[in-house]
């Protein structure tokens, strides 16, 4: 398998649609940063071919990018010169799409030549073409991320599952079905044989007596034959009598039918009579209706005249509703007078009593002016008098002090020495001042409470006078909307009173419209009795009209019955719907039903006797054959040919079995020596003998080989054991033996890598199915050295028409690519760059 190109859109990291092309390259180098996409590419290779990948497994709706709803893979591939493309869509909702095809070229225009539809149709497909199941293609050809060791520390039998399919050993299991099929056919021939040996001397008698039986059943059916046209023709002649007697006695039930639709004498003659009589009632009544419709339009045209000489009905409505608007707004203008005159004398209460409110705040005002004169004499004087007692106390204390103080004692007050102490002079009268500071706080306390009430009276009238103004501007407000509605009222009173004297120009209105009124329902009344004058008229016209109509309609259909029925009867009576011509046509179609009646009943007879005389004579030919009247010629005849064909199937069947036995007979010994080529060819090709000594050799083959590379890359260090088991043996310690498992990371790479090499170049060797490597990663664990060995193998892996590509976000990887191959950027996604040779 090797790929040619790959389209992914909306692919984990890939959202939009990309294609890489695969065409004229060998090597493929994958370089870009952790997570920008690069396992990715391989993952759409694994995933277009077997519908999952080796990181996500069967979580493939986890692979839908997370910006899209779909994701769509598509890859061409190239298969033993076959080109198929493998189309896979999953979908976060609904069905997914798995589609393979095989064109005849890989261009989308192409003829398709095989079509595969369904997922586990097109992995079947897959793994058949490629030889290679999901597992085994990971071990061989797909080396993923973290996976490299996989087919080093594979089990036998796994390792057995990639070579079988690598190499297509999986053709020596067809190979195998093949041998045992031929060696089962081979058997199933012996076996007839026996089969046919124990019956082969009864075939040849049965063969023998039945000749003489077959020539009679011959001549029997050549006998029937003869009679089978002579038969023909008498049964032809007895089914034709047996239809003319059909249709007689089907024309006889059609006689029948007529003459229960003839109409009856007396019901007819009837019909006549009335249709005769009435045309004197119906001139008297359509006169009457005359007159009714002229006195109901005398009566129209002087309601016409009462309608426009008092406006209708519509008017005098009109007319009354405005002398009932007028009543209503008379009123509504006497009470808003009464309104006025009471806000008016309102306001004028209140004015006065606001003016009055006013005069008084004037006094209060002046009062509290004093007042507040005197509170602050008062406060003057308690300052004074509170000054007066304070000296008075001093002076007091001073006499005091040097009455008992001595030259050269120290000062109580200032605590200083006093030299000499100063005369004491008469003490201040203290209580007089003391008396007059309470005079004086007296009177402040009397001044302060004049004051307090005078402000309270004050603040009193003040809102009394807020009061009564409020009052007064809502009065007057009152007053003005009050003129202002007497105003609109009136202009209305005036135009409504305007629009009455334009309906009723009259001095008293009130009688005029009454009068009108009832002027109109005169008017109607009489256009009522008239209306229904004529309606009774018309009803006894339409009456008399119906019931003339209705015999009228009696005639037509009688009429048209007259000719209907003696149409049937063969005859051509039309008669209009005039009483004495349908009377007439009446006699004569009863003659035409007589005369057809007749008739029918010797057609019948004369029938009846062809059908009797044709009867007899297939009963004499049946007599003469030797059947029963049970039996018809043709079914005699049907059955002796059904019993010759079993005769001659049943003799050439003994035939082909003779001639079976003889031919195997003759055959018999080269059968026997096939047999025993082909079930020693079916043992051989179990899986058991030589498909387990190929394997066997070809995992030999593959140790040593891979030991080559391995040892070359490992600088002589390391080997693979030659029994196949791929344990490694260490040169540098003794040839010590040691599990796969227990190499470093860098050295199972390069073990890993060596058995790619030593695979390809088998496959090369051999013309099998590996044409492509893809190595996922691994480049991290390798020190310089160690990759300088890796870039070596990768080298040597290339050759001819594979396809090696490598994945790493080692940065070296892209300068060690560069060193095998000439660079050449061939397309960018994101930060992976791919390098092609």
């Amino acid at each position: 398998m090797r790929p040619v190109e790959l389209t992914m859109r909306g692919f984990q990291s890939y959202a939009g649609n990309h294609t890489f092309d695969f065409r004229d390259r060998r090597l493929l180098g994958i370089v870009g940063p952790i997570g920008s996409g690069k396992s990715t590419l391989l993952d759409g290779v694994a995933f277009a071919l077997y519908g999952k990948t080796p990181r996500a497994g069967r979580s493939v709706k986890d692979l839908i990018n997370q910006r899209e709803g779909t994701a769509h893979v598509e890859l061409w591939f190239e298969v033993e010169g076959e080109t198929w493309r493998a189309v896979r869509a999953i979908r976060r909702k609904g069905q997914s799409a798995h589609n393979l095809y095989r064109h005849e070229a890989a261009d989308p225009d192409s003829e398709r030549l095989e079509e595969v539809t369904g997922e586990r149709a097109v992995t079947a497909r897959v793994e058949e073409l490629l030889g290679l199941s999901f597992d085994a293609f990971n071990r061989s050809v797909f080396l993923a991320q973290n996976r490299f060791a996989d087919l080093l520390q594979a089990t036998a039998s796994q390792r057995d599952t990639v070579l079988k399919g690598v190499f297509a050993f999986d053709r020596l299991d067809d190979m195998a079905e093949a041998a045992k099929a031929t060696r089962d056919d081979l058997r199933d021939q012996l076996a007839d044989l026996e089969r046919l040996r124990t019956d082969v001397d009864a075939d040849r008698a049965s063969l023998r007596e039945a000749g003489p039986i077959l020539e009679a059943a011959i001549a029997k059916l050549a006998l029937l034959d003869a009679s089978q046209a002579q038969a023909a023709d008498l049964e032809a002649a007895v089914e034709a009598g047996r239809r003319d007697v059909e249709r007689a006695e089907l024309r006889l039930s059609e006689l029948g039918d007529i003459a229960a639709q003839l109409p009856a004498r007396e019901q007819s003659e009837q019909l006549l009579v009335r249709a005769t009589a009435g045309t004197e009632l119906a001139e008297s009544t359509e006169q009457a209706m005359a007159e009714a419709v002229s006195e109901l339009d005398t009566a129209r045209r002087h309601d016409a005249e009462v309608t426009e000489s008092t406006g209708g009905t519509e008017a005098i409505a009109h007319a009354s509703n405005l002398l009932e608007r007028v009543g209503d707004l008379v009123q509504r203008l006497s009470a808003l007078d009464a309104q006025a005159e009471q806000a008016g004398a309102e306001a004028v209460s209140t004015s006065q009593a606001h003016a009055e409110a006013v005069e008084q705040g004037g006094v209060l005002e002046t009062q509290l002016v004093t007042s507040h004169r005197a509170v602050d004499q008062a406060d003057r004087d308690v300052a004074a008098a509170e000054t007066a007692l304070h000296g008075a106390r001093h002076d007091s204390m001073a006499i005091a002090i040097r009455r008992e103080l001595a030259d050269g004692e120290t000062c109580p007050v200032c605590s200083q020495v006093v030299a000499t102490v100063p005369p004491a002079g008469k003490a201040t009268a203290l209580d007089r001042a003391e008396q007059a500071l309470d005079t004086a706080r007296l009177s402040q306390q009397a001044a302060s409470a004049a004051h307090t009430q005078a402000v309270a009276a004050g603040a009193g009238i003040a809102a009394e006078i807020q009061a009564l103004r409020a009052a007064l501007a809502t009065a007057e407000k009152s007053q003005t909307a009050v003129e202002a509605d007497r105003g609109r009222v009136a202009t209305e009173h005036e135009a409504v009173v305007g629009d009455l004297h334009e309906v009723i120009p009259d001095l008293d209105p009130a009688a005029e419209i009454e009068e009108r009124r009832r002027r109109l329902v005169e008017s109607s009344a009489l256009l009522e009795a008239a209306t229904k004058a004529e309606a009774k008229a018309r009803a006894a016209f339409d009456d008399i009209r119906s019931r003339l109509g209705n015999v009228g309609t009696e005639l037509v259909q009688l009429a048209t019955t007259v000719a209907t029925l003696a149409g049937q009867l063969g005859g051509d009576l039309r008669p209009n719907a005039e009483p004495v011509e349908l009377g007439d046509s009446l006699t004569l179609l009863r003659k035409l039903w007589e005369e057809a009646q007749t008739a029918s009943t010797g057609q019948e007879t004369e029938a009846q006797e062809v059908v009797k005389t044709a009867t007899a004579a297939v009963s004499d030919l049946k007599r003469s054959l030797g059947l029963d009247d049970s039996e018809t010629i043709s079914d005699a005849r049907q059955r002796a040919a059904t019993e010759h064909g079993k005769l001659a199937e049943r003799i050439d069947a003994l035939s082909v079995r003779i001639v079976r036995f003889e031919e195997l007979e003759a055959a018999s010994s080269k059968t026997v020596a096939r047999l025993a080529t082909y079930t020693t060819l079916a043992d051989d090709l179990l899986p058991s003998r030589f498909l387990k000594f190929i394997l066997d050799e070809e995992r030999r083959g593959l140790a040593a080989l891979g030991s080559e590379h391995f040892e070359r890359m490992t600088r002589g260090r390391y080997r693979f054991t030659e029994d196949g088991d791929f344990d490694v043996v260490d040169l540098a310690a003794a040839e010590s033996k040691r599990k796969a498992e227990s190499l470093s990371g860098g050295e199972t790479f390069l073990a890993s890598l060596s058995l790619a090499l030593a695979l390809a170049e088998m496959v090369s060797r051999t013309g099998g199915r590996l044409d492509a490597f893809f190595l996922d990663e691994g480049f991290g664990s390798l020190d310089p050295e160690h990759l300088d060995l890796a870039m070596e193998g990768i080298e040597a892996l290339v050759g001819g028409n594979r396809l090696v590509a490598v994945v790493s976000h080692v940065p070296e990887l892209r300068e060690r690519v560069e060193d095998l191959i000439e660079l050449d950027t061939d397309f960018v996604t994101g930060d992976t760059v791919v390098v092609r040779s």
